[in-house]
């Protein structure tokens, strides 16, 4: 059994790495900075993780003592031209102590990742680059960080006579990237906005498995510091995006600009995006470095010496898409285990075997509550409770369908709430249903009334035709609106006032569940959030958090009013405390933060705290909020609704409610705080 040590595990291509090694019976180690599912995973494998700090090398000395070989692959891998230094350290700097502590600890191999940037690019479709070009041009931090480290690779081996093995993987695509390495946000970004124009050039596309088993191959068929391109399939940009729509609902780019422009647009839209403390994804050095270029290699070494093999580019990028829709629907961690055997996380008494209580339907998936709700049942919430492997039926709408991996204790069932024979069989054998699922922003007003009103109904009836008693629904502060000179602050007996559709859509919804409870065929309790905070996030909440990152935050109003937060897990808590407390059945109840309620100022501030960057309101006059407000009536006329607008409508208004009946009659106390939600934002930036 050889000793392997691998760092960059957490990472796409060193999971991969680390996978094939366990395969072939390696005694695998993990040099590991933080704990992700990938390394969860590994470990569940087989693999050894130790947590270390790869600069401080006194504290893996004696783990990496004597290894047959390690496998560098940590490295920050980024097209950004912003913290340049950072990036340079781990890059260069990190891969110089890695390499001297392989050498001073009598590490036999070392597997080193660097990257086809280090060869460079042609500007010639014909001409396919080899293991013995060199790039000239470092058009970003990271390609200079890895062209510096090539050089120390080049001068450590022949000074030290040492067995050092290069690998340079093209653009890796496949699953498991956790953090989006630029071909996979190349990917999501398309299939998210589409791309306006396209320009020549070309990438060479490798799947990832195959990359992972060409770094194993250097070692066990490799020569003492040979060097081997591991990249796939040469296609030019534009076969690349034709590849793309015919597995989408994305349209081809209209335009082929030429490279003049590609850069021109480039150097103006960075300098734009810097008036806003914002980075434009595409720097001019990087549009120059890549368009009208071929990043155009020639496998043939690897795959005559290594065994290496590539894979058709359809199969690869038809996977590719379906894994980026799993991202861009926050899906593509559930079902995940995200803390080590090992951790204290979860204790035995709270890996609780609820089958006794019965099957319990979520509907609302994918969802920034539902995922949130399926991942906490999976692997407990942040204080170790509600893990449990209790029968769970997810209720997912047919155009989902294979986005979600689940673990056995989860069925999943094909229907839309619209559809009330698909609901009725849904509900079929169920204990206790979570209704979660509801529209917010569609562009059409009359979906709020389809999917909220009419879908709940449906829920409703069916469960009632079907026997089944309990029903938990997710409600909104909008079926009040928001507070006036009477009363700033919602409480129990705050009569319901709804702002707009999308209130009067949910209200309407509420109102009949409870009322189907008073007349006692459902056992119905309605909880009444705010503003949502949380894990499983939507792409708005990152393009809010990056707003904090400009020169001045935008505050619709003067920031005085009251705003109550719900963090979705201390929802989520709620749900559980009342599923089986019969107190609470027939009633409706606000769930938030407890007193006192922050301003909208407070609240800006402690985001901006957490993120590090000082907060400078920018505020605009409550007279253009009732603007906003107008305009969103005005278009509700026309069946259109504008997320922008609606929000900024009704931004400056109080819309905060007491806890107190909730606190009296099942014991609701939120655990996670604002600063908590705060700190949370910082990570989805990270």
């Amino acid at each position: 059994m050889q000793k392997a040590i691998v760092t960059g595990a957490a990472g796409h291509i060193g999971f991969h790495v680390t996978k094939v090694l366990l395969s072939k019976s390696y005694d695998v180690h993990l040099l590991v900075r933080s704990i992700n599912s990938n390394i969860v995973e590994l470990e569940a494998l087989g693999a050894t993780v130790y947590p270390c700090n790869l600069f401080e090398t006194q504290s893996y000395a004696a783990l990496i003592k004597d290894a047959d070989v390690l496998f560098h692959l940590a490295a920050e891998n980024t097209t950004s031209m912003s913290n340049a230094s950072r990036v340079l350290e781990n890059t260069d700097k990190l891969t110089q102590v890695v390499l001297s502590a392989c050498h001073e600890n009598g590490v036999k191999t070392v597997i080193y990742t660097s990257s086809v940037v280090v060869i460079g690019r042609s500007p010639n479709a014909h001409q396919l680059l080899t293991e013995k070009d060199v790039n000239a041009f470092p058009e970003s931090p990271y390609v200079l960080g890895k062209m510096q480290a090539e050089k120390y690779v080049v001068d450590f081996i022949r000074n030290h006579n040492y067995d050092i093995r290069r690998v340079y993987p093209s653009w890796a695509v496949g699953p498991n990237d956790p953090r989006l390495t630029p071909p996979h946000k190349v990917i999501k970004d398309f299939l998210e906005k589409g791309a306006p124009v396209y320009f020549d050039g070309g990438v060479s596309i490798a799947a990832v498995e195959e990359i992972a088993k060409g770094h194993v191959a250097a070692y066990e068929k490799g020569s003492f510091g040979e060097t081997y391109i591991l990249s796939g399939e040469n296609i030019t940009f534009k076969k690349l995006y034709e590849l793309l729509v015919a597995n989408s609902r994305q349209k081809m780019p209209l335009l082929k600009l030429p490279k003049f422009a590609i850069v021109l647009a480039a150097w103006i839209f960075t300098k734009l995006f810097k008036l806003f403390g914002k980075e434009f994804p595409i720097s001019p050095e990087y549009a120059k470095a890549v368009a009208g270029s071929y990043s155009w290699y020639d496998c043939n070494k690897a795959k005559s010496l290594l065994g290496y093999q590539t894979r058709p580019v359809e199969e690869i990028l038809k996977n590719a898409v379906l894994d980026a829709n799993r991202k861009i629907l926050g899906v593509h961690l559930l079902g995940k285990k995200t803390h080590l055997a090992n951790s204290t996380h979860i204790t035995q008494s709270d890996d609780i075997n609820t089958n006794a209580a019965g099957t319990l339907l979520i509907t609302g998936v994918p969802g920034w509550l539902g995922n949130r709700m399926i991942d906490i049942l999976i692997n407990g919430d942040r204080f170790g409770q509600h893990h449990s492997n209790r029968k769970v039926r997810v209720l997912l709408e047919p155009r989902f369908k294979g986005l979600l991996h689940l673990p056995n204790n989860y069925e999943i069932v094909y229907a839309d709430i619209t559809n009330k024979e698909q609901v009725h069989a849904a509900v079929k054998g169920v204990h206790s249903v979570f209704h979660l699922a509801g529209a917010i922003y569609p562009k059409n007003i009359d979906v709020l009334y389809k999917v909220n009103e009419e879908g709940t109904k449906h829920l409703v009836d069916a469960c009632i035709a079907n026997k089944v008693r309990r029903f938990v629904f997710m409600s909104t502060d909008s079926t009040c609106g928001h507070g006036t000179k009477d009363q700033a602050i919602f409480d129990e007996n705050t009569i319901a006032t709804p702002y707009k559709n999308y209130g009067q859509s949910k209200y309407n919804a509420e109102k009949y569940i409870l009322e189907k409870t008073k007349e006692g065929k459902i056992d119905g309790t309605s909880l009444r959030g705010f503003w949502f905070f949380g894990p499983f996030a939507p792409a708005r909440q990152l393009t809010f958090v990056n707003m904090f990152h400009w020169p001045r935050q935008i505050v619709f109003g003067n920031g005085k009013n009251l705003r109550s937060i719900s963090h979705t897990d201390n929802i989520i808590e709620a749900f559980f405390q009342v599923e089986n407390n019969p107190a609470t059945f027939g009633s409706w109840y606000w769930i938030g933060n407890d007193q006192p309620h922050p301003t909208v100022n407070e609240i800006y501030a402690s985001i901006a705290k957490a993120l590090g960057v000082p907060y400078k309101p920018f505020y605009i006059p409550k007279f253009f909020c009732r603007c906003f407000e107008i305009a969103d009536t005005f278009l509700g006329k026309f069946n259109y609704l504008h997320p922008t607008i609606h929000a900024a409508g009704k931004f400056d208004y109080d819309i905060a409610g007491n806890i107190d009946k909730a606190k009296r009659d099942f014991g609701y106390a939120p655990k996670v705080s604002l600063d908590d939600a705060a700190k949370e934002l910082k990570d989805m930036t990270n």
